[in-house]
């Protein structure tokens, strides 16, 4: 018998999600998106990523939406390429693509060298990834090697007041979203919290429980909530079809900036359930790669992520640098309507007016230097390896719904490697020793 998501989640390793972080600062910031191409002479390094403000530091690392001259990614030598992709299963594609390359050649020029993803959402992603790539051979392996920043607020549950105020009012509920995936968890949370109960077949309606419409991406979940999207589905009662039929739309969504910004501006009548604003540690936007390349460019990718630290660094003590850091991210994203103010403003997160004149917080987020890593991924002896525990939380979540279609997930140990991070930690600390 499968038991409830309360009793999935470990109340300790809850606990440290509301731990927030610590933070540094360093110099030189990029130049702007319209500074030409700056280090071509380098072999391209291409990161797919969504459009996600956790990655500002990214952003002003690399100038534009590739590394331009005098970025700092320039600066270290490495000529970087941001491409947004929403749909996570095209980023496996796309790291599967480049591997199965990688086994006839050293400099792959199909897929990806690296995807960012949501960390809590990890384990799924993971386990389809390296069961794709265990044709090539274990040292194909995905892994998991730094964290760019954290959603803080703008990932959310996004629902209707009356769930706020009484949660059982959620019962019956139709919540569009990216299904077993970083925001899907988010409601996970809410409902263990709350002892209530998931329906995990998108195929049928339990007005007793929380229901599903599986979206492509996040901006698809926010869509479908904004057309009305409805659908006629068989009626159950704890997993047994009654025998009638329900005509049920979409009253709630799982996303993120801009998903929630678009719900907000185009339709309203949704409040913030529960968001990454709560949960500090939850969403950590982290950064996955191949094994075997990143093993034999070891240097590049050091060189990559001292980079990203840096301008992290820069965005968090300068003004002027989350200004540039937006202007880059309207370039890279190329969102219609959304200009550099947008995403400085979303970045930060902010409190609006909805289309109704509903009350809502939007937006959201923060970047991690190096210091932060070093914390995230517990490297200080004796700390909390908070990746660690969200991915085990959330994994564990997503056996226990859906224990046919992803019966297990890779330990962490297998899908981890701090040795970058350890490596740059190192070379810190000579820096500023005696």
């Amino acid at each position: 018998m499968r038991i409830t998501i309360k009793e999935v989640i470990s109340r300790a390793l809850l606990a440290a999600l509301a731990i927030g972080l610590v933070s540094t600062s360093s110099e030189s910031l990029a130049q702007t998106p319209a500074a030409p191409a700056g280090c071509a002479d380098k072999p391209e390094v291409r990161v797919l990523v969504w459009a996600w403000n956790a990655q500002m530091g990214a952003m002003l690392a690399t100038g534009g939406p590739q590394a331009v001259k005098g970025s700092l990614m320039c600066r270290n030598g490495v000529n970087l390429k941001l491409i947004r992709q929403d749909d996570s299963g095209k980023m496996q594609e796309s790291l599967v693509a480049f591997a199965t390359e990688l086994a006839k050649t050293p400099n792959p020029t199909d897929g990806a060298h690296f995807v960012v993803i949501m960390g809590d959402g990890a384990a799924t992603f993971l386990k389809g990834l390296n069961d794709a790539l265990k044709r090539l051979g274990p040292e194909y392996t995905g892994k998991v090697i730094a964290s760019l920043g954290y959603s803080r607020g703008e990932d959310k549950f996004m629902g209707l007041p009356a769930w706020k105020t009484d949660p059982k009012a959620a019962k019956g509920g139709l919540v569009a979203g990216v299904l077993r995936d970083g925001d899907w968890n988010i409601a996970m949370k809410w409902l263990g919290d709350h002892d209530l109960c998931n329906n995990a077949d998108e195929k049928t309606y339990d007005p007793g429980c929380l229901n599903w419409v599986a979206a492509g991406d996040y901006v698809d979940a926010a869509e479908k909530y904004i057309a009305g999207y409805c659908e006629e589905r068989p009626v159950v009662t704890k997993g047994k079809r009654t025998g009638e039929k329900k005509k049920v739309c979409v009253n709630g969504v799982v996303t993120w900036t801009p998903g929630d910004v678009s719900v907000a501006t185009k339709k309203g009548g949704l409040v913030s359930i529960l968001s990454t604003k709560e949960n500090q540690t939850q969403m950590p936007a982290v950064v996955i790669g191949i094994d075997k390349w990143m093993k034999a460019n070891r240097q590049t990718v050091e060189q990559m992520l001292s980079a990203f630290f840096e301008g992290a660094a820069e965005v968090k003590k300068s003004p002027a640098a989350l200004k540039k850091a937006a202007e880059v991210s309207a370039v890279v994203y190329h969102e219609s309507g959304a200009g550099p103010d947008y995403w400085e403003k979303y970045y930060k997160g902010y409190s609006e007016k909805d289309k109704t004149g509903l009350s809502i917080e939007l937006g959201g987020s923060a970047v991690n230097d190096l210091a932060d890593d070093v914390v995230v991924f517990g490297l200080k002896k004796g700390s909390t390896n908070f990746f660690a525990a969200t991915y085990k939380i959330f994994g564990d979540i997503v056996v226990n719904q859906y224990p046919e279609l992803v019966p297990s997930y890779p330990p962490v140990g297998e899908i981890l490697d701090t040795s970058y991070i350890e490596a740059l930690t190192k070379k810190a600390a000579g820096k500023s020793g005696p």
